[in-house]
């Protein structure tokens, strides 16, 4: 068979296989989360309290990499075409996003994506819509981040607390899974996730929705635990539909950029998921 006939996950570049599945180089991987989180976080909260370009340009700096890990992941091959269409697409869209004008953002979005199926298919055949999908999968929720802490009321609140319950439902989902065990939830998703880590992420999101309700200004307990547990449960959603793709495209970790939590892409599945259900609550007028 020509390689130009090739499925994408049939062809591994050099680049490619040292992000295959494989034994971590330390061995002490929470420590090297731990360590991870120290340098992140204070980063992270100050883009958030900044807003503005800090923010936003913070936003577009994980997109571009989350771009790049998907693309490698799908053509199994750097720089390729569709990495230059759904990055100076998704440039042209987030500085629409930081410039108010919403509908036109999405719609770059949305012709950078097709672009990139063009590019994809003209250079390999057997990708399919994959190189298009960043578009939804990645651009689109990096939009509503930056609507999210730019447009809302109590923007800086709520952008904190939308990243709180991620946090809170990944180190949930993390604790009750390890040390809780028990029923794995699918081979075909991952081999090592489990029910309890489901029940640790959505109990995470539903604790700290009520820890930190003055950043929410939901003043009842109960509306506090529905928000967060519908965040804590589109977060883990985010992580399992993230393990799925790994293993579709024969993956551990999407790439080594984050020691300890692998990629952009595997760091932020969750918050992809997430940041959809939250700016859709708001942007729809149904928050609790």
């Amino acid at each position: 068979m020509a390689a130009s006939a090739e499925r994408p996950s049939d062809v591994l570049s050099p680049a490619i296989d040292k992000l295959d599945t494989g034994k971590p180089a330390s061995s002490s991987p929470l420590l090297q989360r731990i360590a991870s989180a120290l340098f992140l976080i204070p980063i992270i909260v100050a883009a958030i309290y900044a807003g503005g370009l800090y923010f936003a340009a913070a936003v577009a700096f994980a997109t571009i990499v989350m771009i790049f890990e998907w693309t490698r992941m799908v053509e199994r091959r750097d720089f390729t075409g569709s990495f230059y269409a759904l990055a100076l697409g998704g440039g042209v869209c987030l500085i629409a996003a930081v410039l108010g004008a919403y509908e036109l953002a999405f719609v770059f979005g949305a012709l950078s994506g097709l672009a990139a199926f063009y590019l994809g298919k003209r250079s390999r055949s057997g990708l399919g819509f994959w190189p298009a999908i960043a578009a939804p999968y990645i651009l689109f929720p990096s939009i509503a981040l930056i609507w999210l802490r730019m447009e809302v009321d109590n923007a800086r609140g709520l952008t904190f607390f939308l990243f709180l319950a991620v946090w809170a439902a990944d180190s949930g989902a993390f604790f009750f899974g390890k040390f809780l065990g028990g029923p794995k939830i699918s081979y075909a998703l991952s081999p090592s996730k489990t029910w309890a880590g489901i029940a640790g992420g959505i109990i995470g999101g539903g604790v700290i929705a009520v820890v930190a309700r003055p950043l929410t200004g939901v003043d009842e307990l109960w509306s506090s635990l529905a928000l967060g547990g519908v965040l804590g449960a589109m977060s883990v959603l985010g992580d399992l539909a993230e393990s799925g793709l790994k293993r579709n495209f024969g993956l551990k970790d999407i790439s080594g950029f984050i020691p300890g939590h692998g990629g952009a892409l595997d760091r932020l599945d969750g918050m992809i998921f997430a940041t959809i259900a939250m700016t859709g609550l708001l942007f729809f007028d149904i928050m609790p």
